[in-house]
């Protein structure tokens, strides 16, 4: 994004808020109390890691970390191994992939275990290389020690039309965040997003529901399902039947901007974007600072704790949380870096 493209940008996104006033538009919250007596430090991994999954099955525990550089968007991305114990990280090599798929560009990512398998899901974008947003997949790959196998490439156009993070359940079946149609949905902070289900018994995809503003992290589970609405500045909660239907969304908490979701323990981790506009600005130039704030939910009590925040210089547009073995492992949408900080004492 040059200069003038990133100046058009930031005044059309301005005048879409002024414009939906009425629905309330929020360009930016104070930032939480930062989180004293925190240690960190700065991994290097790969361009734009915005999303990864807990690999525990083949050898050290490792992170699958999803990148793919947003500021070039016609480039290629992979997926990456960044193990837990020595901080090693390096790509992985992805096997027998369709010679159709032209270009890697994966978003977010889920992980489940079948049987003696393990299978990765990756929503990719363009892979035909047409630079056509609304051309989009679902690839599953057997996750073994050394590479990713390919094993299905699933495609649904009316189902799968913007596609930004998914959640597999032990079944098999799979439910999707679709964020926005265009830039107007952006602009206007439309309720345009839907949430896709698919059925691993029947094969198909339904939309189960909609009207949400910017859906984006979701986490699915046996009765539940939780949705980030960054647009409506909450995190949703839908109950779920056995047939795989949502019910009416209801509210968990409110905050500025939510990302991706993490179960831990009987919480939830989720990243907050509170700066649209330095958002965007630090999309356009890597020294423009983005806040990167995590937050622990408590589901059952309607409640917010922030476990990191940081204006930008750390880490900034934090994307995903994790806490696994009393560390706090953060990612981002653009840089091309994770963060790994001591979890503090109340959450571990």
């Amino acid at each position: 994004m040059n200069c003038i493209q990133g100046q058009v940008f930031r005044f059309l996104f301005v005048l879409g808020c002024l414009m939906s006033l009425v629905f309330g538009c929020n360009l930016k919250d104070p930032l939480p109390i930062p989180i004293e007596d925190i240690e960190c430090h700065k991994v290097e991994v790969a361009p734009g890691p915005e999303d990864f999954v807990l690999d525990t099955w083949h050898g050290a525990p490792r992170l699958l970390v999803s990148s793919h550089d947003r500021r070039h968007p016609e480039t290629s991305g992979g997926i990456y191994y960044f193990d837990i114990n020595t901080e090693k990280t390096g790509a992985i090599s992805r096997i027998g992939e369709p010679e159709s798929i032209l270009v890697f560009k994966p978003h977010g990512m889920d992980i489940r275990k079948q049987g003696s398998r393990t299978l990765l899901y990756v929503i990719i974008h363009d892979p035909y290389a047409h630079m056509e947003r609304l051309e989009n997949a679902v690839a599953i790959y057997e996750v073994n020690q050394n590479d990713l196998r390919f094993v299905n490439l699933m495609e649904d156009p009316d189902h799968l039309w913007s596609p930004n993070d998914l959640s597999v359940l032990p079944s098999g079946d799979i439910y999707v965040t679709n964020d926005m149609h265009g830039s107007l949905d952006m602009y206007t902070r439309s309720k345009a997003s839907e949430i896709a289900y698919y059925d691993h018994v029947s094969g198909t995809w339904t939309t189960v529901a909609d009207n949400i503003a910017f859906a984006n992290g979701i986490l699915a589970e046996e009765d539940l399902v939780y949705v980030t609405a960054t647009f409506d500045d909450q995190v949703l909660v839908f109950s779920r039947s056995v047939d795989g239907s949502l019910g009416k969304p209801l509210p968990v908490v409110d905050f500025k901007g939510p990302d991706n979701l993490m179960r831990y323990k009987q919480s939830l981790l989720t990243t907050a974007h509170y700066d649209d506009l330095a958002f965007l600005r630090h999309k356009g130039d890597p020294e423009e600072h983005s806040p990167s704030i995590v937050f622990l939910i408590r589901p059952e009590m309607e409640t917010k704790t922030p476990v990191f925040v940081d204006e930008g210089q750390l880490i900034s547009a934090a994307s995903n949380a994790m806490v696994f073995k009393d560390k706090l492992y953060i990612s981002q949408v653009f840089d091309p870096y994770m963060v790994i900080c001591n979890a503090p004492v109340f959450i571990k």
